[in-house]
């Protein structure tokens, strides 16, 4: 049984106008998420426990990922980066369990997959007064601890390498009995007198941002259920409690684009608002009628959220430049209405000075909304990601029409205490 269309323009206005409508392709039984699940229920966990010969996992992990249009490749993205492994570690364990118990969330791994432990050595203070460092110590204990390559060779089954390894580098008793001399020559002293030994732990491949090692934590989200910001809202505490720990938190993905888009997006807006108010003092020699015609901006706003609402989408960053770009528009058709009726002695002045700019100002607005229709309401492949934009600026405009044909005037004659008599 197929499932109901999601909006008003899939039900009555889709099938009419649409050129190619094909009501079997255009109907999703199942979302993308959803295959991607069965698939990972069905195919991935039978590989995963999939054993060779010896009994051993051939495969440590396997995900199948749903691609996703936009700037960032997860919609969540954090980085974790302290000197102790252990911690770094334990942060992620955390927010990774918090990010399970989120409905919504898909798809969550890290690249932290942890190596071998390291055994490191630090010269104590006795090591010190005889010379010693850890450079020095380096270059002495190569010989031993690294497998080196000495030589090349060829037999009946190709090239061999010859190389030399101490057969028990790995074992603690080999400290115990190695014998450095001083760098000055003199004297001669066992390796655990002048170094310190511990074990730490390591990870399989290094990542580097800024010249800092950083593990991350990646998780897509289902966009019907929950969104990023609201994710990261709820990650909030966590995150404050590991960096109070001393573990430094790098925000990523999704938000971190947002945050960087909203402030890009402020300071754009910011400076449009000061031109285009310049651009009016300049054009009517007054500061009070830019202000009449700015007035509309903030509230031509209202109809690209009602729009976003009907077509069922989010006012994602597009949506924010589309309202950008939307008060441009806005204060074409306000101006134009304001030098018309600028001077008006009585209302009804006003009402016959404003009907004269009905017609241009209706033909304006409709063209420029036909132009955006067919993005609007039939974006497909990549035009999804400008459908927003498309949106604010439709839906924008068509408010924006009855704002300059009933508001502007309205407002001109409380400011400008226009007479009621003729």
């Amino acid at each position: 049984m197929k499932k109901p269309l999601r909006t008003f323009f899939d039900k009555y206005i889709n099938p009419y106008l649409s050129i190619e409508y094909d009501d079997e392709d255009m109907i999703r039984q199942k979302k993308a998420q959803t295959i991607s699940q069965e698939l990972k229920d069905q195919v991935v966990d039978a590989f995963v426990d999939t054993k060779d010969a010896q009994g051993n996992r051939l495969f440590e992990e396997l995900n199948i990922y749903v691609p996703q249009t936009g700037i960032t490749g997860y919609d969540i993205d954090l980085g974790f980066s302290h000197v102790d492994t252990d911690k770094v570690v334990q942060s992620m364990q955390k927010v990774k369990a918090k990010l399970a118990s989120l409905d919504g969330v898909k798809d969550i791994s890290d690249n932290a997959q942890v190596g071998t432990q390291e055994l490191k050595l630090r010269v104590n203070a006795y090591g010190q007064q005889l010379g010693f460092n850890e450079a020095y110590i380096t270059s002495t204990l190569k010989g031993v601890f690294l497998q080196g390559e000495y030589g090349k060779m060829f037999d009946n089954t190709g090239l061999v390498r010859i190389k030399i390894q101490d057969i028990q580098k790995d074992s603690l008793e080999t400290l115990d009995t190695i014998k450095l001399t001083t760098p000055d020559g003199t004297t001669i002293v066992r390796l655990k007198e002048i170094c310190d030994f511990y074990y730490q732990g390591s990870f399989v491949k290094i990542f580097k941002e800024d010249s800092e090692r950083v593990r991350s934590v990646f998780a897509r989200v289902d966009a019907q259920k929950i969104i990023a910001s609201q994710v990261m809202s709820e990650l909030q505490p966590i995150l404050d409690e590991i960096q109070k720990s001393g573990v430094k938190v790098i925000i990523k993905g999704e938000e971190k684009e947002n945050r960087r888009l909203k402030k890009e997006m402020s300071q754009a807006a910011m400076i449009a608002l000061f031109l285009i108010f310049i651009s009016l003092v300049w054009m009517f020699n007054s500061l009070l009628l830019p202000l009449l015609v700015i007035s509309s901006i903030p509230l031509s706003i209202f109809g690209a959220l009602v729009g976003a609402k009907i077509v069922g989408i989010n006012l994602t960053m597009p949506g924010v430049m589309g309202l950008i770009g939307l008060a441009g528009v806005v204060v074409n058709d306000g101006l134009i209405m304001i030098e018309f009726i600028k001077g008006s002695k009585n209302t009804q002045e006003v009402i016959e000075k404003g009907a004269q700019r009905l017609r241009p100002i209706l033909l304006t607005s409709i063209t420029t909304i036909l132009g955006l229709f067919t993005l609007m309401f039939f974006a497909s492949g990549q035009a999804l990601i400008i459908q927003p934009m498309a949106v604010s600026l439709g839906f924008g405009i068509a408010w924006a029409t009855v704002l300059n044909l009933y508001y502007i005037p309205l407002l001109y004659s409380v400011v400008y205490r226009v007479k009621t008599e003729s």
